[in-house]
Parts: structure tokens; sequence; C-alpha cells
């Protein structure tokens, strides 16, 4: 039996059924008679269009989406697809939520690939709407049946669901990376350099140093270039990337200052800190791009007080404390730092962490991030990480293990646990540690 044939023949049998006059169902579902006569009474009858559905769906009383699977079958007969009424039932698809008839539909519309360019242009119609989490399973059908592997489709496609799909978990992050990674260079310019800053974020969550010097290091070389190339052109910030293109590049900057100063190497940190202290110069400043160079300049003095601590140097902890207070949105890497600094050197910072003992413990970790910070979940996660294990440590060197460490370990486990299971070798070392003081003092 012919499919279309079954839709027509509900809608009459509803129709009947509740005793509707032709005149007065048209009146009703808002379709003309004329139009409504030729969909149900023609002989070929007139293909139903979605919205008319819809709307007789609609003056029918039935629940939004009936005969859509019906409907989806008109759309392939004799194996071929019409495509105008295929996506415009996606789109409806997507706007009720039903992804096993999206999924459905994809199966029948893959017996022929040529239609991954209809479904990638769908896909990226969604995203440019704001709908990137709709268009994740369409972008899943381009990796699944593209041919080329490391075509920019497919690429962009990769992209997509790595954008999508980042969240707090940075276990979950770093294997989105991995898949990831390779398609980076197969990627149009703007996406490129939006990639590599989100690589670099997860490598700073993960503390993979060299790998986040990589990734920075090519996304200076191609802000570089595009910068020459935009000097050529005389057309600055033409890139349409979701930041401004100076905060791409001090954030690469950024990231290379961390690196070094993880792996002490403070001479060198210095000079990454003079790359991006002063980006006055940086061509095509609008407004955004302004406050990002001021933002960069005083991460650069606090940066500058960090390698100061590190080194050794305290006399001026209260200059920096002070500093961190007029801005407390740099509360917790100051804390991290302040602490680490004390642990290298054995220094005495209890004023330090009993002043800012709410922040250190906040009754809910990531609403403080979101409200009170400047950084991605998975970024200020990784702070709070970090902070907990440098105090932890602190209260081990002192020789302590009191309730203060209790709450200290208990909320270092539960971050870790809950965000960051590849730091668990590094606090089993440090309870194995606490475990030998408590022993000892007993």
């Amino acid at each position: 039996m012919n499919h279309r044939i079954t839709v027509r023949d509900e809608l009459e049998k509803e129709i009947t059924v509740q005793g509707h006059s032709l005149s007065h169902f048209s009146k009703i579902s808002g379709i003309n008679r004329g139009i409504l006569s030729a969909t149900l009474n023609g002989n070929p009858p007139k293909p139903i269009s979605i919205k008319q559905l819809d709307q007789m769906t609609h003056a029918l009383g039935k629940k939004e989406g009936w005969l859509y699977e019906q409907f989806m079958n008109e759309c392939f007969e004799d194996g071929k697809a019409n495509w105008r009424r295929v996506r415009s039932l996606l789109v409806r698809c997507v706007e009720l939520g039903n992804q096993l008839l999206i999924a459905q539909t994809l199966h029948l519309l893959m017996e022929d690939i040529s239609y991954l360019t209809n479904i990638f242009e769908f896909a990226e119609d969604l995203t440019q709407e704001g709908k990137t989490l709709s268009a994740l399973s369409f972008y899943q059908c381009i990796i699944e049946h593209e041919r080329q592997s490391y075509s920019e489709r497919m690429a962009i496609s990769h992209y997509r669901i790595f954008r999508q799909s980042i969240n707090k978990d940075i276990e979950n992050n770093l294997l989105l990376a991995i898949q990831f990674s390779p398609y980076r260079d197969k990627l149009p310019l703007a996406l490129t350099i939006d990639a590599l800053l989100q690589l670099i974020i997860i490598c700073y969550g993960t503390q993979d140093w060299i790998l986040g010097e990589q990734y920075a290091d090519e996304l200076i070389y191609l802000i570089q270039i595009t910068i020459e190339q935009q000097k050529k052109k005389n057309t600055f910030n033409s890139l349409d990337t979701p930041l401004t293109l100076v905060y791409y590049y001090a954030h690469s900057y950024s990231m290379k200052f961390v690196a070094k100063e993880y792996t002490a190497k403070y001479d060198e940190a210095l000079l990454c800190i003079d790359k991006f202290a002063d980006l006055s110069w940086f061509p095509g400043l609008d407004e955004a791009g302004l406050h990002e160079v001021e933002r960069f300049k005083l991460f650069a003095i606090f940066n500058r007080h960090n390698i100061e601590l590190l080194q050794g140097d305290f006399s001026r902890l209260d200059q920096y404390i002070e500093l961190t207070e007029q801005h407390p949105k740099e509360m917790l890497a100051s804390l991290h730092m302040a602490l680490k600094a004390a642990n290298m050197h054995n220094y005495d910072v209890d004023l330090v962490i009993n002043k800012f003992s709410n922040i250190i413990y906040p009754d809910d970790l990531i609403q403080y991030i979101n409200e009170h910070t400047e950084y991605t979940e998975q970024t200020g996660v990784s702070r709070y990480i970090n902070l907990y294990y440098q105090l932890a440590l602190y209260q081990c060197n002192k020789g302590t293990y009191d309730d203060k460490l209790e709450k200290i370990l208990l909320a270092l486990e539960s971050t870790v646990t809950k965000y960051n299971k590849s730091r668990i070798l590094d606090c089993l070392e440090l309870f194995k540690k606490l475990r030998l003081i408590s022993k000892n003092g007993n």
C-alpha cells in the first residue's frame, strides 16, 4: 500500500469519527478548503506538508508528532528521498526532541550517502541558530559515514561534538581531546584557533605541560600568521572566533608561563610574562580586545609575584594578598600559589589560610567558581584540586593531623573522585605520608 495513502486514510478516518464536514474542518484547522480537498480527495492526492499535518493534528486534538512516522515513510517513496520534505520533518523532530525518529530518518537517508552534504548543512544551520546540542546526532552521522577521513566536513563535525561535550569532568575532557586532536589542523582557521584554546585548557586541567606548550606554540604561530595576513589586507579582527583574537594570543603565552612555572623554569617563565604583560601593540583592538589587554596586564603583575614567592622571596606577601583582595576573582590562583611556595620553602602562612577559609571551603564549589571567578568550570575545579592538595601537604609538613586536616582531606578526596580521578595516585602518596604522621603522633 502507498504510504502516502496511509497518512491520508488515517486523517480521513479521524475526521469522519469526529464528525467534521470538510468546510468545518477547513475552518478549525486553518487550511484552505480547496487545498484540504485536494489533499484528502484528489486523485492523485496533493502531498501533505508537515505544517498542514501539524494543523490537522491540532484540530483533531491529537498529540504533537502524530503520524510523523508515516510522514517519514512518504518522504522515501520509491527508495528516493525528498530532501525538502525530509528537512521539514527533521526541523519539527528537533523542536519536539524526537531523537528516535531522527535516528530512523538518518538511517534511511544513509542508503544514499550523497545526502551527507544536506545533513551537514542542516547541522550547521542548527549550530548557527544556537542549537548545537540538537545538532550532535547529525554531526555523529557525518563522522560515521564520511568516506574522506580527514575532510573539512569530518573535522568540523568532530570539533562541534568536542566543543559541545566539554564539561567539568577532567577525565571526560581528556578523552574528548584525544579523539578530536588529530582533526584540529583540518578545520577552517577560526575554528582551529578556538579548538587549540580548548585543548590548552584541557591540558591545564590534566597538568600535561608538554602537550599544553605544543598547542600553545601552534596557536601563537597561527595568530602571528593571521596578523601578518590581516596587515596586508588591512582587515583586522575579521575572523569569526568566539573570543577576540588578542585573548587567544595572550592565553597561549599564559599557558607557556604556567608550564615553565610548574617545571621550575622561572627565568623562562618571566620571559613568557613579558609576552602578555603589555599587548597594547596588538593590531585591530576593539573594546573587547582592550578589555583583555588590561586583564592580562593584571595577570602579569600577579604572575611576577608568583615567581617571587616560588623563589622563596616572601618580602611582599602582604602586598600580594592586598592585591588579591582588590581582585577577588584571582583569589583561588593566589591562594594556591602562596601555599605551594610555603610548602617549598617551609614558610608559615596560617594567617592567610585563616583569613580566606570561607573561600577555601565554599558551600557549593561549582557555584563559587561560576559566580566569583572568571574560570571555566573545568579550570576552576583544577584550581580547587591543586589548592586542596597543597593545603593538605602544608598541614602534613607541619606534622599535624587534626580535625582541620581531616576536613581538607575530605574536600580533596571528594573533589578528585568527582572531577579528576587521574590525580588519585598523587593523593594516595599524600595519604600514605599522613598516615605515617598520624601513627607517629599516636
